[in-house]
């Protein structure tokens, strides 16, 4: 091989692995943006105020295109979400995030994202608890800042929604035989706890990992204590 050829095979194998590079580089960028979409049906679960805005980019563009009406900027997705926030820590908007496809566009730093979202919302009303299963369609667009990727934009419709007219199991009820002393299997080797906060309406199951956009650990926490408190009130 004389050395116009080495240079040349030298070259295609430098290509090669740039092109790797960037395929990994496409790749580790969809799956961050699957973990910040679907952390983010979780933070909406509970309506997680803080969590939730900060899942947003800081640009002008950023959109919240709702049913109700669009809220532009992130100062828009604080005033929704600040709204959305006074509903009681009972309240629980199930949001999952499923089959999510993921393009990053070709400058890097941008892409588009179409999810499902399915599931349940329960909202404790003084006639009682208001039931219904929806299903939605986000079309979402995100952008990377400083390394990080951040929701930009969020479009949304909504193809169906079930109103339940039956009986609901909540946490309480499924877990009242438990707590009765009902269980028929064999012995746990550590008793059950009454106090767990398991067997409440609302409790924030703790998250494993920090938030994905701040780093910092979510508050979960803070807003179990005060469901804890709550419920204490009401039994007391």
């Amino acid at each position: 091989m004389n050395i116009r050829e080495l240079e040349g095979r030298l070259e295609f194998l430098e290509n090669r692995v740039k092109a790797q590079e960037k395929e990994l580089m496409t790749l580790k960028d969809i799956e961050a943006i699957k973990k910040l979409q679907k952390a983010y049906g979780y933070y909406v679960e509970h309506m997680m105020y803080q969590e939730i805005v900060d899942c947003f980019s800081d640009s002008p563009d950023v959109v919240l295109n709702w049913l109700e009406g669009q809220w532009l900027g992130k100062e828009g997705v604080k005033k929704y979400f600040a709204f959305m926030q006074k509903a009681p820590p009972t309240f629980q908007h199930q949001v999952m995030q499923i089959a999510g496809i993921v393009d990053i566009e070709l400058d890097g730093k941008t892409a588009s994202g179409r999810w499902y979202a399915f599931g349940g919302i329960f909202f404790p009303l003084p006639e009682g608890m208001r039931r219904s299963f929806v299903t939605g369609i986000y079309e979402n667009r995100y952008i990377k800042e400083d390394g990080v990727w951040k929701i930009l934009s969020i479009k949304w419709v909504i193809p169906y929604a079930v109103s339940m007219p039956g009986e609901w199991r909540m946490p309480e009820d499924v877990n009242r035989p438990y707590l009765a002393g009902q269980w028929r299997g064999p012995a746990p080797d550590v008793p059950i706890d009454s106090k767990d906060m398991r067997y409440v309406t609302g409790y924030i199951f703790p998250f494993h990992y920090k938030h994905p956009v701040t780093g910092r650990p979510t508050s979960e926490d803070e807003k179990n204590a005060r469901l804890k408190e709550m419920k204490q009130g009401t039994s007391g």
